[in-house]
């Protein structure tokens, strides 16, 4: 295969990683927009549409850069869900690359030449990794961080240490997970060989302040609004059992060490390495001992602020924590992986991909029949029935539809597909919403959608009716079509609330 001749040869393997990463990248591109061909976007993903809508330096539940992120690049691409699966893509093919060039720094030939293989069998980079998120835009961040830092600790060159610095802030303004980077990357430093002619150049001066300057607006506005997104995390994510945290840390180690459970199989079935390579690999006493502090600190870190401040965590949080797991199970020298093993190690991931792409249609039928929680399937049908009703109402004065209300999922999803490119008061939460005060909701009106018969939503249209009098409801049955077939009907509930005169 010149594919893995190329990865393998010093020479020539950026240029074969880069034809991995834009061929791996087409395929899953193709599953994607196939396989989601009979539901409507995340909600999640569409929330962070809808704060491109309200410019910020911080939101309730997260820091704001997936947002600077998708306002860009819906300047760029149409507001399209094929677009939205593009931006996930793209992502986790850059991340596969830089874990290409940051595995370089402690494996070469055959060796390196499989790390994009093993990466391409973890969930976190193809199917988990369509959901553009703040775990998933992680895994270019943390892997970019890491190789940017072990570059600056060897050549104390001014752009690398730079790089290093915005590369960790730009992760700390995508989910503050990555303090967990930040200490990794900090012990990394002091464990290094070469931190004694590091700390005395001023090459951590420039990689801290370059991060200091890129976190400081957001610091300033979660002081000013008093930390919106540690409330949310603690809110959410707090529990008041101990036993409880004790079994979420176990899932969450279990569950990680599940995603990586065909990587480390394919490593141990073709080419068997010792369980003394195996503990060398993982445990390493010489220099390998970086790539070890980046892969174990991020993992197992997290476990001592969960126990004192009764944090449940989940495996999903350690999505970018995999980049270095190539490293671990190949890094030793008591590690062998011949060619032939190699060979087939790429074949079962190239296989895995293909049977993924070729079974996408049947998985978009399969959902359009099983239905997706949450009214997945309906989103884009209720919006354009809420757009329909608000037009056809005269009290609306003609003015565009930019505010939708009810529950977070349907409305969040619903906004992207809103012809005004509506925002949101999800859950009529003003902490989820802060953009829609009674001020703009009484200058703009709203639309509010509910499913039939939800009585915390009907019971929001009787409230909001009566303030504002003169709009309308109606009730809507729904089926989402696909490819000839049909979805089960749905009932929705939308009321018309009027700007107030």
């Amino acid at each position: 295969m010149r594919l893995v001749e190329g990865l393998s040869d010093p020479a020539r393997r950026r240029r074969a990683a880069l034809v991995f990463v834009l061929g791996y990248g087409a395929l899953w591109f193709v599953y994607g927009v196939i396989a989601k061909s009979s539901q409507d976007l995340n909600a999640d993903m569409a929330e962070m549409v809808v704060w491109t809508r309200e410019p910020a330096l911080g939101y309730s539940k997260h820091p704001p850069l997936l947002a600077w992120i998708l306002w860009g690049w819906f300047r760029i691409f149409p507001l399209a869900d094929w677009a939205y699966i593009l931006l996930a893509v793209t992502t986790v093919a850059v991340g596969i690359y830089l874990a290409i060039e940051l595995a370089a720094e402690w494996l070469t030939g055959e060796k390196l030449a499989a790390v994009p293989f093993l990466l391409a069998v973890i969930p976190f980079y193809n199917f988990l990794g369509l959901k553009f998120d703040q775990n998933s835009i992680l895994i270019p961040l943390w892997a970019l961080a890491m190789w940017a830092m072990l570059r600056a600790l060897d050549t104390r060159h001014d752009g690398w240490a730079a790089l290093a610095g915005l590369a960790a802030a730009a992760a700390m303004l995508s989910k503050y997970w990555s303090v967990f980077l930040i200490a990794a990357l900090s012990l990394t430093a002091l464990f290094h060989g070469n931190r004694a002619d590091y700390f005395r150049s001023r090459t951590p001066w420039i990689t801290a302040l370059t991060f200091l300057v890129a976190v400081a607006p957001h610091v300033w506005w979660l002081i000013r609004e008093n930390f919106p997104p540690i409330t949310w995390v603690t809110w959410r994510r707090v529990s008041s059992s101990f036993p409880e945290v004790l079994q979420s840390l176990f899932e969450s180690l279990a569950g990680t060490a599940g995603y990586a459970v065909i990587a480390i199989a394919l490593v141990l079935i073709f080419a068997r390495p010792s369980p003394r390579g195996l503990a060398d690999g993982f445990f390493p006493r010489d220099a390998r001992r970086n790539a070890a502090i980046l892969f174990w600190v991020p993992i197992l870190l997290p476990a001592a602020p969960a126990l004192i401040k009764n944090i449940n965590l989940i495996s999903l949080w350690n999505t970018p924590a995999l980049n270095l797991l190539p490293v671990m199970l190949l890094g030793s020298s008591l590690a062998v992986l011949p060619r032939v093993a190699l060979l087939r190690i790429a074949g079962v991931a190239l296989a895995i991909t293909l049977v993924a792409v070729a079974l996408s249609p049947v998985i978009a039928f399969a959902i359009l029949k099983r239905g997706v929680e949450n009214n997945a399937a309906y989103a884009r049908l209720v919006m354009q029935a809420a757009d329909r009703e608000w037009r056809t109402t005269q009290a609306t004065g003609g003015k565009p539809l930019k505010l939708i209300a009810g529950p977070f999922v349907l409305v969040s999803s619903a906004s992207f597909y809103g012809a005004d490119k509506p925002s949101t008061l999800a859950e009529y939460s003003r902490y989820l919403s802060p953009w829609a005060d009674d001020a703009r909701i009484a200058r703009d009106g709203m639309a509010i959608m509910c499913e039939a018969g939800d009585p915390t939503c009907l019971k929001a249209v009787e409230i909001f009716s009566a303030i504002s009098p003169g709009g309308r409801r109606a009730e809507v049955t729904l089926t989402r079509g696909w490819l000839g077939f049909e979805s089960a009907p749905r009932r929705f509930t939308i009321a018309t609330i009027p700007p107030r005169q």
